[in-house]
C-alpha cells in the first residue's frame, strides 16, 4: 500500500482534490495523502495538490507523461524534450518536469512514493519520465510547494508522485495510432495489462510499446528568421557549404558552393548569399521507440506481515537528424597544394556535406526494483522496511563526426600526401564536393559515449497513534533512510582528445532521520469545526556537505462544512547534482544573443571599449559554449510558504492558494546570452563574466563562452493558484468542468551579491522558457452513457522578450490551444476514442531570442494539428 512511501514524512494533506483536466468529485475527500507516514488520521488540505487520474490522462491522447505535466499551469520553463529536438544537458529525448520554472533539479519525482534513478545517457540530474508508460499510471499527485522536510533534498519547488496500477484484475489491451495534419509525427502505441489475484496475494504485469515518428522543421519553417526594418527575413548559418576562411590580409572569403563548377573559385563572404539553412536538417518532433515492462507482486507472509515488490524496465531508442558536421578552425599555409588564395589563411566554419548526414542517436536502459516488508504490531502501530535500487545506462553518439586532429593533419603539407593510398591524404576543403573518399574516411569516425546513473536506498519506518486528546487523536511517524547515488559519463576517446568533452564521475551519500506529528487542536467549536497542526523535522547528514535540518509547520482550519483555511511554512534545500559538482567541460553549440549586434548608447560604448566596432553584426546564432561542473559549489537552501482558502458546496468547489519560494545560495549557471548582456552593461561589476568570453581578435565574433554553476545570491518566486470545479448529473447525463489557473506575481534572480536583480516576470527567454504572468487550463467533460466527450483549452499569456528586439519578436502574444476527444463505449469490454490536439493548428509565435524553430520550443507546440484513434478491449 502506497501509504508506506520510502523516505517521506508527513505530507500535509489534501482538502480539495484538484485536477487540471477533471475532478472526480466536488467533495473534499479525507484520505491518506501522497507521502504521509501517518495513517488513520483525518488529513485535510495543508498544501495544494493537483491530482490527475488515469481517466484524465487517457483524455489527453498523448503517450508521454512529460507533455501532460508541462501543460500544467504550475509548470514553466524548460524541462524534458522527449518530443522536440532541442538539446538539453540531460540529453536528447529525455523527459522531465519543471514546477514553478525553478528547474528540473528542484522538482522531485517519485514513483509510488520512492525516489527514481536519474535517467539519460549518463550523469543526469533527474529521472527520465520515459521509463513510466501512461497506461501503467493510476494517478499522478503534484504537490505544489516545498517539501524537503517530507522527502529530503530536491523538493524545493514541489513533488510529482506517480502512482501505478498495481492491483489490476483481468486483461486489457489498448492500441492507439495517430499523426499530424502534415502526415508526419506518426505515433503508435500498444499497452497490455494483465492482473490476477492469488490465494494470498496479487500479480500485475504491464507491457507498453511506443513508436513516435519524425517531423522536420523545414516542413513548418522555411528558414531561420530575424527582424530587419520591421520585417522577418531569413538568417543563415555562417558555417557554410564549401567552407569559408579568414585570409592573412583580413578578408573573409567563401569558396565555391556549386558542385561541378570551378573548384578554385572564391569570393568575398556574404551571409545572405552563402549562409546555410540548417532548418533543412533539424527535427521538429524527434523519432523515439520505447519498450516498458513492469511487474508488481504482493504476498501475505502471515496475518501481520506482507511482502511487496515491483520491477520496472524501460528501453528507449531515439534518434534525430543532425546538421552536417564541421570542425575547429585550422591554420593553412599559402603553399598548401589545394589552397587557391595564395595567402596564409584560417579555414573555419565549413559545413561538410560531402559526408552523409550524421544521425544522432541514443539508447538507454533503465531498471527500478523495490522490495518491501510491512506489518502491524500488537499495539496497532505500523512498520515498514524498504529497499529501493535503480540503474540507468545509456549510449549516445553520431555517425560521421569529424576528428579535428585528423582534419589538421590533412591540411599540413609536412605530413599529408596527394599520392593515391597515402596514409595521411591531403584534403581539398576549398569548395564543395572536392573532398576525396580517402580523406572522408580518414577524418570521420563514429562518435559514441556511454554513461549511467545508479540509486540505492534503505529505509525503516514506524507510525501510529500516540494519545487521544480532547480534539482528536495525536499521531506520529518516524524513520531512518540511507541513500547512495552515483553518476558517470565516459565520452568518446576522440572527442576527449579534441577537448570537446571531459569524463564525469561522482557520487553522493546521505543518512536521514525524521519525525512527524499530527496534533488536533480544536474540534466541534463555533467557526472551528476542526483545527489541526502538522509538524515535521528531518535531519540529513551528507558525506560531502554540512548536515542540514529542515522543518514543516502546517495548519488546517475547517471553519464549517463549506469553508477551509490552510497554510504551511517550511524550509527546503538542494545539494549539487553529480554534473554540477563533478562535471568536466563539455562543448555545446548553444543559441546565444550577442548584445553588441545593434548596440546603442552605453552598451555600444562598452562594446567599443572591448574592441567590438560600431556596426558589428553577429555571425550565426550559436556559440561554442563550455559547460561543466564546479567542485566548489555548495548546497542551496530555501524557505517556502503557502496560504490558501477552499470553498465547496454540492455542485461547486474552488480553491485559491498563494505560494512564495525564496532560494538562497542558489545554484545557477548564467546563460551565454545573459552573461554577454551583463558583461557589456557593466564591465566592472560583471568582470567575472567578461573573463569567460573569448572573441576572435580579427572578426570580433564570440568564439567561446564558459559557463559553470555557482552559488548565486538569491532566486525568488511567488504567485497565486486558482482552481474552480463544477460537476453535476442530470438523468443519465453527467458533466465536469475544471479550470486551473496560475497568476505569477514574481520571479527574480540575483546573480551574486550586489548584482542587478533580473526580473523574469512577464518575460520569455532564450534558454529558460516563458515566465508569462498568466497560464491556464480548462477541461470540460460530458458523459452521455455510451458516448463521452472532452474539450480542453490551454492558455499561455503574452510575454516580452528578455533581450528586447524588433517590433515583431520583442513581445509574443498570448497563445491558446484547443484539444478535443470523442469516445464511444460499444460494450462493457470494447471502447473507441478519436481525438485531435491543437485543433485549430495554432502556430508558435516568432520570438527575437528564439532557441529553435523561430520560437521557444520549451513553451509552444512546434508540430501543429495532430489526430489519433484509440481502441481498448478488456478480456
Amino acid at each position: 500500500m502506497f501509504l508506506y512511501s520510502k523516505i517521506s514524512l508527513a505530507l500535509l494533506g489534501l482538502g480539495l482534490s484538484q485536477c487540471v483536466f477533471a475532478q472526480q468529485t466536488t467533495q473534499i475527500e479525507r484520505f491518506a495523502v501522497t507521502g504521509s507516514k501517518i495513517q488513520n488520521i483525518d488529513l485535510e488540505s495543508v498544501s495544494p495538490i493537483t491530482t490527475l487520474s488515469s481517466e484524465d490522462l487517457a483524455a489527453t491522447g498523448v503517450s508521454n507523461i512529460e507533455e501532460v505535466l508541462q501543460s500544467l499551469s504550475a509548470s514553466a520553463g524548460p524541462a524534458g524534450n522527449a518530443t522536440n529536438a532541442y538539446w538539453t544537458s540531460n540529453g536528447y529525448a529525455t523527459a522531465q518536469v519543471n514546477l514553478r520554472g525553478l528547474g528540473i533539479k528542484r522538482t522531485l519525482v517519485l514513483l509510488n512514493g520512492n525516489r527514481v534513478v536519474a535517467g539519460g545517457t549518463g550523469a543526469n540530474d533527474s529521472p527520465d519520465l520515459n521509463m513510466i508508460p501512461m497506461g501503467l499510471i493510476e494517478r499522478i499527485d503534484i504537490l505544489k510547494g516545498g517539501a524537503s522536510a517530507i522527502y529530503g533534498a530536491d523538493a524545493v519547488a514541489g513533488v510529482v508522485n506517480i502512482v501505478t496500477k498495481s492491483n489490476f484484475e483481468g486483461t486489457k489491451l489498448i492500441a492507439k495510432v495517430g499523426q499530424s495534419s502534415k502526415k508526419d509525427a506518426e505515433n503508435a502505441e500498444l499497452n497490455l495489462s494483465l492482473g490476477k489475484s492469488l490465494e494470498k496475494g496479487q500479480v500485475t504485469v504491464n507491457i507498453n510499446y511506443v513508436n513516435n515518428g519524425n517531423a522536420l522543421q523545414s516542413t513548418r519553417n522555411p528558414c531561420p528568421l530575424t527582424e530587419e526594418n520591421g520585417t522577418l527575413v531569413c538568417t543563415l548559418s555562417g558555417t557554410t557549404i564549401g567552407g569559408r576562411a579568414l585570409l592573412a590580409d583580413g578578408q573573409e572569403v567563401q569558396f565555391n558552393q556549386t558542385s561541378g563548377q570551378n573548384g578554385d573559385h572564391f569570393e568575398h563572404y556574404d551571409n545572405l548569399k552563402h549562409g546555410y539553412n540548417w532548418f533543412n536538417a533539424l527535427n521538429s518532433y524527434s523519432p523515439m521507440e520505447r519498450l516498458n515492462l513492469a511487474t508488481f507482486i504482493s504476498h501475505e507472509l502471515s496475518e501481520s506481515v506482507q511482502f511487496d515488490t515491483s520491477i520496472l524496465y524501460a528501453n528507449r531508442q531515439s534518434d534525430q537528424v543532425v546538421t552536417p558536421r564541421s570542425f575547429q578552425s585550422v591554420e593553412v599555409s599559402k603553399y598548401f597544394v589545394y589552397n587557391p588564395t595564395g595567402q596564409d589563411l584560417t579555414l573555419k566554419r565549413r559545413r561538410n556535406v560531402e559526408a552523409p548526414n550524421p544521425e544522432f542517436y541514443q539508447k538507454t536502459n533503465t531498471t527500478q526494483l523495490t522490495f518491501s516488508l510491512s506489518g502491524e504490531l500488537s499495539n496497532s502501530w505500523l512498520w515498514q522496511a524498504n529497499y529501493n535500487w535503480g540503474k540507468n545506462t545509456g549510449t549516445d553518439g553520431w555517425r560521421y563526426d569529424f576528428d579535428d586532429a585528423r582534419v589538421a593533419q590533412t591540411l599540413n603539407a609536412d605530413i599529408c600526401s596527394t599520392q593515391a593510398g597515402a596514409a595521411i591524404p591531403c584534403g581539398d576543403y576549398f569548395g564543395v564536393a572536392q573532398l576525396s573518399p580517402d580523406v572522408i574516411n580518414y577524418v570521420t569516425y563514429q562518435r559514441e559515449g556511454t554513461g549511467g546513473n545508479q540509486l540505492q536506498s534503505l529505509s525503516i519506518d514506524l507510525n501510529g497513534d500516540i494519545a487521544e486528546l480532547h480534539a482528536g487523536t495525536m499521531a506520529f511517524a518516524t524513520g531512518l533512510t540511507m541513500r547512495k547515488e552515483k553518476g558517470w559519463r565516459n565520452p568518446d576517446a576522440v572527442a576527449m582528445s579534441n577537448n570537446e568533452e571531459d569524463a564525469i564521475a561522482g557520487s553522493s551519500e546521505v543518512t536521514e532521520a525524521f519525525v512527524e506529528l499530527s496534533i488536533p487542536v480544536l474540534s466541534d467549536q463555533p467557526y472551528a469545526h476542526s483545527v489541526k497542526t502538522d509538524i515535521a523535522l528531518r535531519y540529513s547528514d551528507y558525506r560531502d556537505f554540512d548536515a542540514e535540518t529542515t522543518y514543516k509547520l502546517g495548519i488546517t482550519w475547517r471553519v464549517n462544512s463549506k469553508w477551509l483555511l490552510r497554510g504551511v511554512r517550511s524550509s527546503a534545500f538542494r545539494t549539487p547534482t553529480i554534473t554540477e559538482q563533478f562535471g568536466g567541460t563539455n562543448i555545446e553549440n548553444l543559441i546565444t544573443v550577442d548584445p553588441c549586434d545593434g548596440a546603442k548608447g552605453s552598451l555600444l560604448n562598452n562594446c567599443k571599449a572591448a574592441g567590438v566596432p560600431n556596426g558589428f553584426v553577429q555571425d550565426g546564432s550559436t556559440v561554442r559554449t563550455g559547460v561543466g561542473g564546479n567542485p566548489d559549489v555548495d548546497a542551496e537552501t530555501a524557505n517556502t510558504f503557502t496560504l490558501g482558502v477552499v470553498y465547496q458546496n454540492t455542485l461547486f468547489s474552488a480553491s485559491l492558494d498563494y505560494f512564495d519560494i525564496d532560494v538562497d545560495n542558489a545554484i545557477n549557471a548564467v546563460s551565454g546570452s545573459n552573461m554577454l548582456r551583463l558583461c557589456y552593461s557593466d564591465p566592472v561589476a560583471y568582470q567575472a563574466y567578461c573573463d569567460n568570453i573569448t572573441r576572435d581578435p580579427t572578426t570580433h565574433q564570440v568564439i567561446k563562452l564558459e559557463k559553470r554553476p555557482m552559488n548565486a545570491a538569491s532566486e525568488a518566486v511567488s504567485g497565486v493558484d486558482l482552481n474552480i470545479n463544477l460537476s453535476s448529473t442530470y438523468q443519465n447525463i453527467s458533466y465536469r468542468i475544471n479550470w486551473d489557473t496560475t497568476r505569477l506575481l514574481k520571479h527574480n534572480n540575483t546573480a551574486f551579491e550586489g548584482a542587478e536583480t533580473e526580473v523574469l516576470l512577464g518575460k520569455i527567454t532564450s534558454d529558460r522558457g516563458s515566465f508569462a504572468k498568466w497560464k491556464s487550463h480548462l477541461a470540460a467533460n460530458i458523459n452521455l452513457g455510451q458516448w463521452q466527450g472532452t474539450y480542453s483549452i490551454q492558455y499561455i499569456g503574452n510575454a516580452e522578450d528578455e533581450n528586447g528586439g524588433g517590433p515583431i519578436g520583442s513581445q509574443v502574444p498570448s497563445v491558446t490551444y484547443h484539444d478535443i476527444q470523442v469516445g464511444y463505449s460499444a460494450s462493457d469490454s470494447l471502447a473507441l476514442a478519436f481525438g485531435i490536439d491543437n485543433l485549430f493548428d495554432k502556430r508558435p509565435p516568432f520570438l527575437t531570442s528564439w532557441n529553435d524553430a523561430n520560437t521557444d520550443v520549451f513553451t509552444y507546440d512546434t508540430v501543429g494539428r495532430r489526430g489519433y484513434v484509440k481502441v481498448s478491449y478488456q478480456f
